[in-house]
């Protein structure tokens, strides 16, 4: 985290997909424990989102969580971008740097591609869709940071932590390991293990390269969560919908581990174990039992 207490600047930070689920939980999150945001994804306003395995529309926008985060404070720009358009992905950080004073200290990497193709084995995948998600889950990642890169490496080091900046990568188990069943019975597909394995490995080696010259890097695995989307798609996802926190578990989470002084380097962190660890196991219950009283996942 970037300290402020000499100074009347509050730290900014850019969220990917932050119109509904962790993208949303972390943004507030973030709104809360003093950060300004700029947040991007595709849907601005409510009710233009369909979930592509029912045809329904899917609650959560840009512009819904940008109020929810003014009301508690916080300063928010929004910038429409779409990760499939990889040509737009550098023009796109430029507008968010213009919109936040042209300084961003924090990068949120959570958008990711979702249509169609999912359960689906390799063989059976349309080739379109393979395109798809390596553009969408590890490409326009990594543009994105490269972008991001070439701004924050001159940001001032925060005087206390020596950090210029972070970048939190919202990973998944999907990249590190086999699923018990395969994708048309309940597992993810080979092109979701092998876009989010390669996206795994940009933390430690970030990390590596520039951990020296003042940039931290993290893996952010949230495990099960239970987003609007999942709630939405009925019986494909309800074994994540009946186990999965809310997406504000996954916010807090995230504010916490970021003023951590213990967490390393380019180190991979479990969401929810972490916050269980840091809360203790009554208080972790506590949170889990407000978040849905609080939230839609009944």
């Amino acid at each position: 985290m970037v300290h402020t207490k000499n100074s009347n600047r509050r730290p900014a930070a850019l969220i990917t997909g932050a119109s509904r689920g962790i993208g949303r939980g972390i943004a507030i999150a973030l709104a809360q424990s003093g950060y300004d945001l700029v947040i991007t994804g595709r849907t601005m306003v409510e009710g233009t989102a369909i979930n592509p395995a029912t045809g329904r529309i899917l609650s959560g926008s840009l512009a819904t969580t940008a109020a929810q985060a003014r009301s508690l404070g916080a300063t928010v720009a929004v910038i429409e971008a779409d990760i499939l358009d990889l040509n737009d992905i550098e023009p796109s950080f430029k507008r968010c740097l213009a919109a936040c004073g042209d300084r961003i200290d924090l990068l949120i990497n959570n958008a990711v591609h979702v249509g169609p193709g999912n359960d689906m084995r390799f063989a059976d995948t349309d080739p379109a869709d393979i395109m798809r998600r390596t553009n969408g889950n590890l490409l326009a990642p990594l543009l994105l940071t490269h972008a991001f890169l070439q701004h924050a490496l001159s940001n001032p080091r925060d005087p206390e932590t020596g950090w210029r900046a972070t970048i939190l990568n919202i990973t998944s188990d999907a990249g590190q390991r086999t699923p018990e069943r395969p994708a048309d019975d309940g597992g993810w597909s080979l092109m979701y293990a092998a876009t989010k394995a390669g996206f795994h490995r940009m933390a430690d080696m970030l990390a590596h390269e520039y951990g020296n010259d003042g940039l931290r890097c993290l893996n952010i695995n949230p495990g099960l969560v239970a987003t609007e989307r999942v709630l939405d798609s009925g019986s494909n996802l309800e074994w994540i919908a009946q186990n999965g926190v809310e997406p504000a578990i996954i916010g807090n989470a995230v504010a916490r581990l970021l003023s951590d002084p213990h967490i390393e380097n380019g180190a991979y962190v479990h969401a929810q174990k972490y916050l269980r660890e840091a809360l203790g196991n009554q208080e972790f219950e506590r949170l889990l039992s407000i978040s849905v009283t609080n939230g839609k996942h009944i």
